[in-house]
């Protein structure tokens, strides 16, 4: 029986859309070759992002999601053999990649096959890295996808700041910091070191502890640790009582000026509307003494209550910054390990664990977070340790 024209091109479509998603995998991994290697310095170029533009064709946006996906296939090898085979193809590779974990991979890739990338998009929306594909999604995990059409002269402007907030924070920053840290210098701080730099409106259930942010005549739900962000230090209203501000103006004052208004991360040069964090926070007992307390650009003030970052010591003997994996902030010794200790610290506080509980049970299945180990197990690992933390 011949074979009828509309079978012909379909499996030319099918064969085209495997090799595009063959060809992704390549760049993708290509991509993140070239970044490790420096291949932009050694050709004298401005930054990596006009390397990709230059040789690839890639937007800056473009060139950021291959790279983040290709890191990610260092801890899922399943969804990487999705792409390379042409099983899925990149577009939906690229949002399974900001939820699935070893553990959940394999539902997440069956769950994603024969859909389409706007089913699989939809799909993910509303969950965080860990959960299940059939887990209920939450509105406070949702992201929030903004398109703008600009003048080639804006967009110019546009690449600029970027690059400049690429500088004065001296590391790899993702779309969603610097839209952060942008957004937070256009509104400014206060012009007193002694007022509190929250001076958005944030909504905190007492009962619940689902928080929500109002921005623009829009009530959006935010996660916990944007609450625990702007809840070290802010002005807090309550029920028939005037704002109280969290950290005492001269305290604050002090703080900053020691600091010199700057992030105290070491190589990072923000200045512009930087929060005081305590280190031992204030609902397991922290106090408002200076000792403990530093100034943090928003970006690693995520990073700390997010558990990517950990922050030890006093002022007079010195902070230290640390990755997850223990090793010195800036410099990772097993970046994996580190990704994986970061969501054990996050799981443990979705299970409402405290902050402090958190890390001393980090701290103790932190030795066994090597590369023979899958983040399951480790899970199982830490919950098992907590009993032994929470009893003393």
């Amino acid at each position: 029986m011949a074979t009828v024209e509309w079978e012909v091109a379909h499996r030319e479509v099918v064969s085209v859309g495997k090799a595009r998603a063959q060809h992704e995998h390549a760049l993708a991994r290509a991509l993140l070759r070239a970044l490790r290697a420096d291949c932009w310095k050694a050709l004298g170029l401005g930054s990596f992002f006009e390397y990709a533009e230059r040789f690839a064709g890639l937007t800056a946006r473009q060139t950021e999601e291959r790279l983040r996906v290709a890191s990610a296939f260092e801890e899922l090898p399943g969804l990487e053999g999705a792409l390379a085979g042409g099983r899925l193809h990149f577009t939906a590779v690229r949002e399974l990649t900001r939820v699935a974990t070893p553990r959940t991979e394999v539902a997440w890739i069956e769950a994603a096959v024969g859909k389409t990338s706007r089913e699989v998009e939809e799909m993910a929306a509303g969950h965080e890295a860990g959960d299940l594909p059939d887990d209920p999604p939450r509105a406070e995990a949702r992201s929030h996808r903004v398109v703008l059409e600009l003048s080639a002269e804006t967009y110019a402007m546009f690449r600029e700041a970027q690059a400049q907030l690429r500088r004065d924070h001296a590391e790899s920053l993702g779309e969603d910091d610097l839209v952060l840290l942008m957004s937070r210098r256009v509104l400014g701080g206060p012009a007193d070191a002694g007022t509190s730099s929250y001076q958005i409106q944030m909504t905190v259930c007492e009962s619940c502890g689902r928080a929500s942010q109002d921005g623009g005549g829009m009530e959006i739900p935010v996660d916990a640790t944007v609450a625990e962000v702007a809840g070290c230090d802010a002005q807090r209203l309550r029920a028939g009582a005037r704002a109280a501000q969290e950290i005492p103006p001269a305290v604050r004052r002090e703080v900053v000026r020691r600091h010199h208004g700057r992030c105290a991360v070491f190589g990072c040069r923000h200045a512009t509307w930087t929060d005081v964090h305590h280190v031992v926070p204030r609902c397991e007992g922290g106090t408002h003494d200076p000792e403990r307390l530093l100034v943090l650009c928003s970006v690693h003030h995520r990073a700390v209550h997010r558990g990517s970052l950990i922050v030890e010591g006093a002022f007079s003997t010195g902070f230290r910054f640390l990755h997850a994996d223990g090793s010195r902030y800036g410099a990772p010794e097993d970046a994996p390990a580190a990704g994986r200790l970061c969501d054990v610290f996050q799981a443990l506080r979705r299970s409402g664990f405290k902050e402090t509980e958190a890390r001393r049970i980090v701290e103790r299945v932190r030795p066994r977070a090597g590369a023979d180990i899958e983040l399951s197990e480790l899970l199982r690992m830490a919950f098992r340790a907590s009993r032994e933390v929470t009893a003393h």
